[in-house]
Formats: C-alpha cells, structure tokens, sequence
C-alpha cells in the first residue's frame, strides 16, 4: 500500500513491483526493477527515502530515518530479511544479511556484504569490498572476486523478479486436497531456466592463497589501510595503495616463531636490542609496503613511522618462517622489497616444514646466502652478535617428532 503524507507521495518506476502487503509512505523515490517484499515498511515521513535501480527489499525489512536526514540504497543493493536500515547510505551491490540492522549516518561503500544478525553502529564509515559481522560489527575480511560474483548472481534473480511479478502474480483462493497434484503424483520437477542457474554460497567458495586477495577495484591511502586494519580481525599486507589478506599459520610456524623470539630474546638481553614478534608493522617506504614479519630485530633505538608506534622504519634484522602458502612471495618478491630498506641487514628465512635456514647478509655490494640444513648446524646472527641452533629453532615441531 501506498499512503501519502504531509504532501509527499511515493514515485514509483513501473517495471519495480512492490507487493501490496508492504507500506511505502511520503518522501519515498523507488527506481528500475526493483522489488519490495511483503511486510516490508519504507517510512519516507520525515525525509527521503531513495531506493535506486535493481535494489531487492525483502519480507519485514523496515527503512526509517530521523527527520532531516535521507537514506539511499544505491544500485543492487540487497537487503535480507528482516534489515533494519535507519537513516544510512548502502553503497552499490551490497549485500545486507538476514535481520542485520544499519544505524544512523552509517556509509558502506560499494560492493560490501554484512554477515546475518550484525549491527553496524551509528557514524560508521566502511570501505568498498569490505566484508562485516557481529554485534558491533567488525570487518573480518575484504569480499573476494568469488565472493562478489556469487553475491550480483543471487540480486539478479531478485531484477528479474518485478517482471515476473507482474505477469503471473495475482490473489488466489487455494486448492483443496485432491483437486491438484499429490506430491506423490506429481510430475517430475522441471530444469530451471539457464538464467536461475544459482549455486549455494558454499559451492562457490574457493580456498583464496594469501597474495594476490586484493581489496578490489580501487587503490587506498596509507591511513584508510591502517584504519580498516585496526578494526579487522585478520591481518592485511599493504603495498602501493593495495591491500592483501595474509594467510593464516599453521602449528609447526607457530612454534618456531615463538621458540625464536623467547630464546634470541634472552641472549639479547643485555644488547641493547629489541625483539619484536609477528604482531608489530614494518614500514618500508621506498615500496610503500606495510607488512608483518614474523620477527623484527632493531639495536638501538627503535624508530616508527608515526607517534602511534605501529609501524617500525628501521628494522636491522627480518626473520620470515615459510609456509606453503608464502614461500615463493617471501624468497622472491618480498626479499626484493625489504631490500629497499637501508637499515636492514640481515634476511633468515626459517622453513616450517623441514630443517632448512636461508641466511641473507648483506654486503658492500650484495646479499650474500649461508644455508644450514642440520639440526646440528649453528645460526650466527652478526647485527647483535648472537648464536642459536637448529636444534633449538626445531625442538618441538610436529614434523620431527616420532610416533611410538
């Protein structure tokens, strides 16, 4: 039902179909081919409401605002049911889950996805491609390609939907028991057409390795990289304006990583170095690279590239443990852009895997590599003068105990 007010009346382009159990009221614009579920309450009372071309409102969502303000569904946007969207701008192919409820002056930019049951609180600003859950609402992880895909497939059943409506929708009475097909008699179900063709979320999903998962289609500053990393639950690598998933570490990394920074901690002691584990940022500025090694070795002062103390600028020595996933990217393209950073000068690479340590020491004129492959061989550190065996980088990883 349509109902007008303070001399607002709803516009409405023909090809959208809006069932008539739902109320659209005053200051209300509704563009092409969009669908409006039953139950569905639009309030354009006390500001306007615009829902641009392709949106799917479904059953009991509820779109409200307080007066002054406009909310604006941008093209594609897809809202669940049960959305509470009150007074908010979506941005376009969006996708809001079931019974998620989007608060005053929220921004979503393009193409984000909010999990089911989320609330996203009032003033938040999220970034294109952003994928969010939980009460508040967190980011969690960026929207992949697949992702994406999956999402624009499922709203355009819901554009084709209006159409259809209008065709072939209309009041009915039911049938009676006997007076149609029996589930037991009835013919054989049909092939949908081509175009419904719709796969479930987890038959599309893909294992994402860790480079190469960008943010999507558009380059971010350093600050908005380091505010959509403070409220992200996963860690991101960022360089030249793009930002990458990092993947996530098995046990045997785990372990090496903390067995290294406990006992290379405790020789350094009394040498007026730092230690630092895989949680502190590396800047380096010549790449514009923001990541995350798996240990940072500074002698001397410690220099970060802001007061915040987030991310260090003068790290001497890097320690990346490999694993399937980033073996490649840590021996080629990551060693190339750490070179770049003139404090750096020593580059160990510790496999996760086997026994294999890959030393880098940089020299007047190159990076020279020492290799150690024995549990007997020894690790010399030159930049703090310190000294650690393989058997104590490898004492308890899984791969090297025997089951009895």
């Amino acid at each position: 039902m349509f109902y007008e007010f303070n001399g607002h009346r709803p516009t409405v382009d023909p090809s959208s179909f809006v069932h008539p159990q739902a109320a659209v009221t005053g200051d209300v614009f509704i563009g092409k081919n969009v669908y409006i579920g039953p139950f569905a309450a639009i309030r354009g009372d006390w500001g306007r409401i615009i829902i641009e071309d392709g949106c799917n409102v479904q059953e009991s969502c509820t779109i409200h605002l307080f007066p002054g303000a406009t909310v604006r569904l941008r093209a594609g946007t897809h809202l669940g049911h049960g959305v509470i969207v009150h007074g908010a701008t979506i941005g376009r192919n969006c996708l809001i889950g079931m019974h998620s409820v989007i608060m005053d002056n929220v921004v979503l930019e393009d193409e984000c996805i909010v999990g089911a049951l989320s609330f996203v609180k009032a003033e938040t600003h999220v970034a294109a491609r952003s994928q969010l859950v939980g009460n508040p609402a967190r980011i969690v992880k960026q929207v992949s390609d697949e992702m994406l895909q999956w999402k624009t497939q499922g709203t355009a059943i819901y554009q084709r939907l209006p159409r259809e409506m209008q065709e072939n929708w209309k009041p009915c009475e039911p049938l009676l028991p006997g007076e149609g097909s029996s589930p037991e008699g009835a013919s054989p179900v049909e092939e949908p057409p081509a175009t419904y063709n719709y796969r479930p979320w987890k038959e599309t999903q893909v294992e994402e390795p860790a480079a190469g998962y960008g943010y999507g289609r558009r380059t971010y500053t350093v600050e908005e990289y380091l505010w959509l990393e403070e409220s992200s639950q996963s860690k991101h690598e960022y360089h030249k304006g793009e930002i990458y998933l990092m993947s996530g570490v098995r046990v045997d990394h785990n372990t090496i990583q903390m067995t290294m920074v406990i006992k290379l901690g405790q020789k350094l002691r009394n040498k007026s170095c730092d230690i630092f584990s895989g949680d502190l940022k590396v800047y380096v500025e010549a790449e514009q690279l923001i990541t995350y090694p798996d240990l940072t070795i500074v002698c001397g002062e410690s220099l970060f590239r802001t007061d915040s103390l987030t991310e260090l600028i003068n790290p001497g020595v890097i320690v990346e443990i490999l694993s399937p996933s980033t073996r490649e990217y840590d021996r080629g393209d990551k060693f190339r852009f750490y070179q770049s950073q003139p404090t750096l000068r020593e580059y160990i690479l510790v496999d996760s895997q086997s026994i294999l340590v890959e030393h880098f020491t940089k020299t007047e004129h190159d990076w020279v590599l020492e290799k150690h492959d024995q549990l007997t061989d020894i690790l010399r550190i030159g930049l703090p003068e310190i000294e650690i065996s393989l058997k104590d980088i490898y004492e308890r990883v899984t791969f090297l105990r025997v089951t009895r």
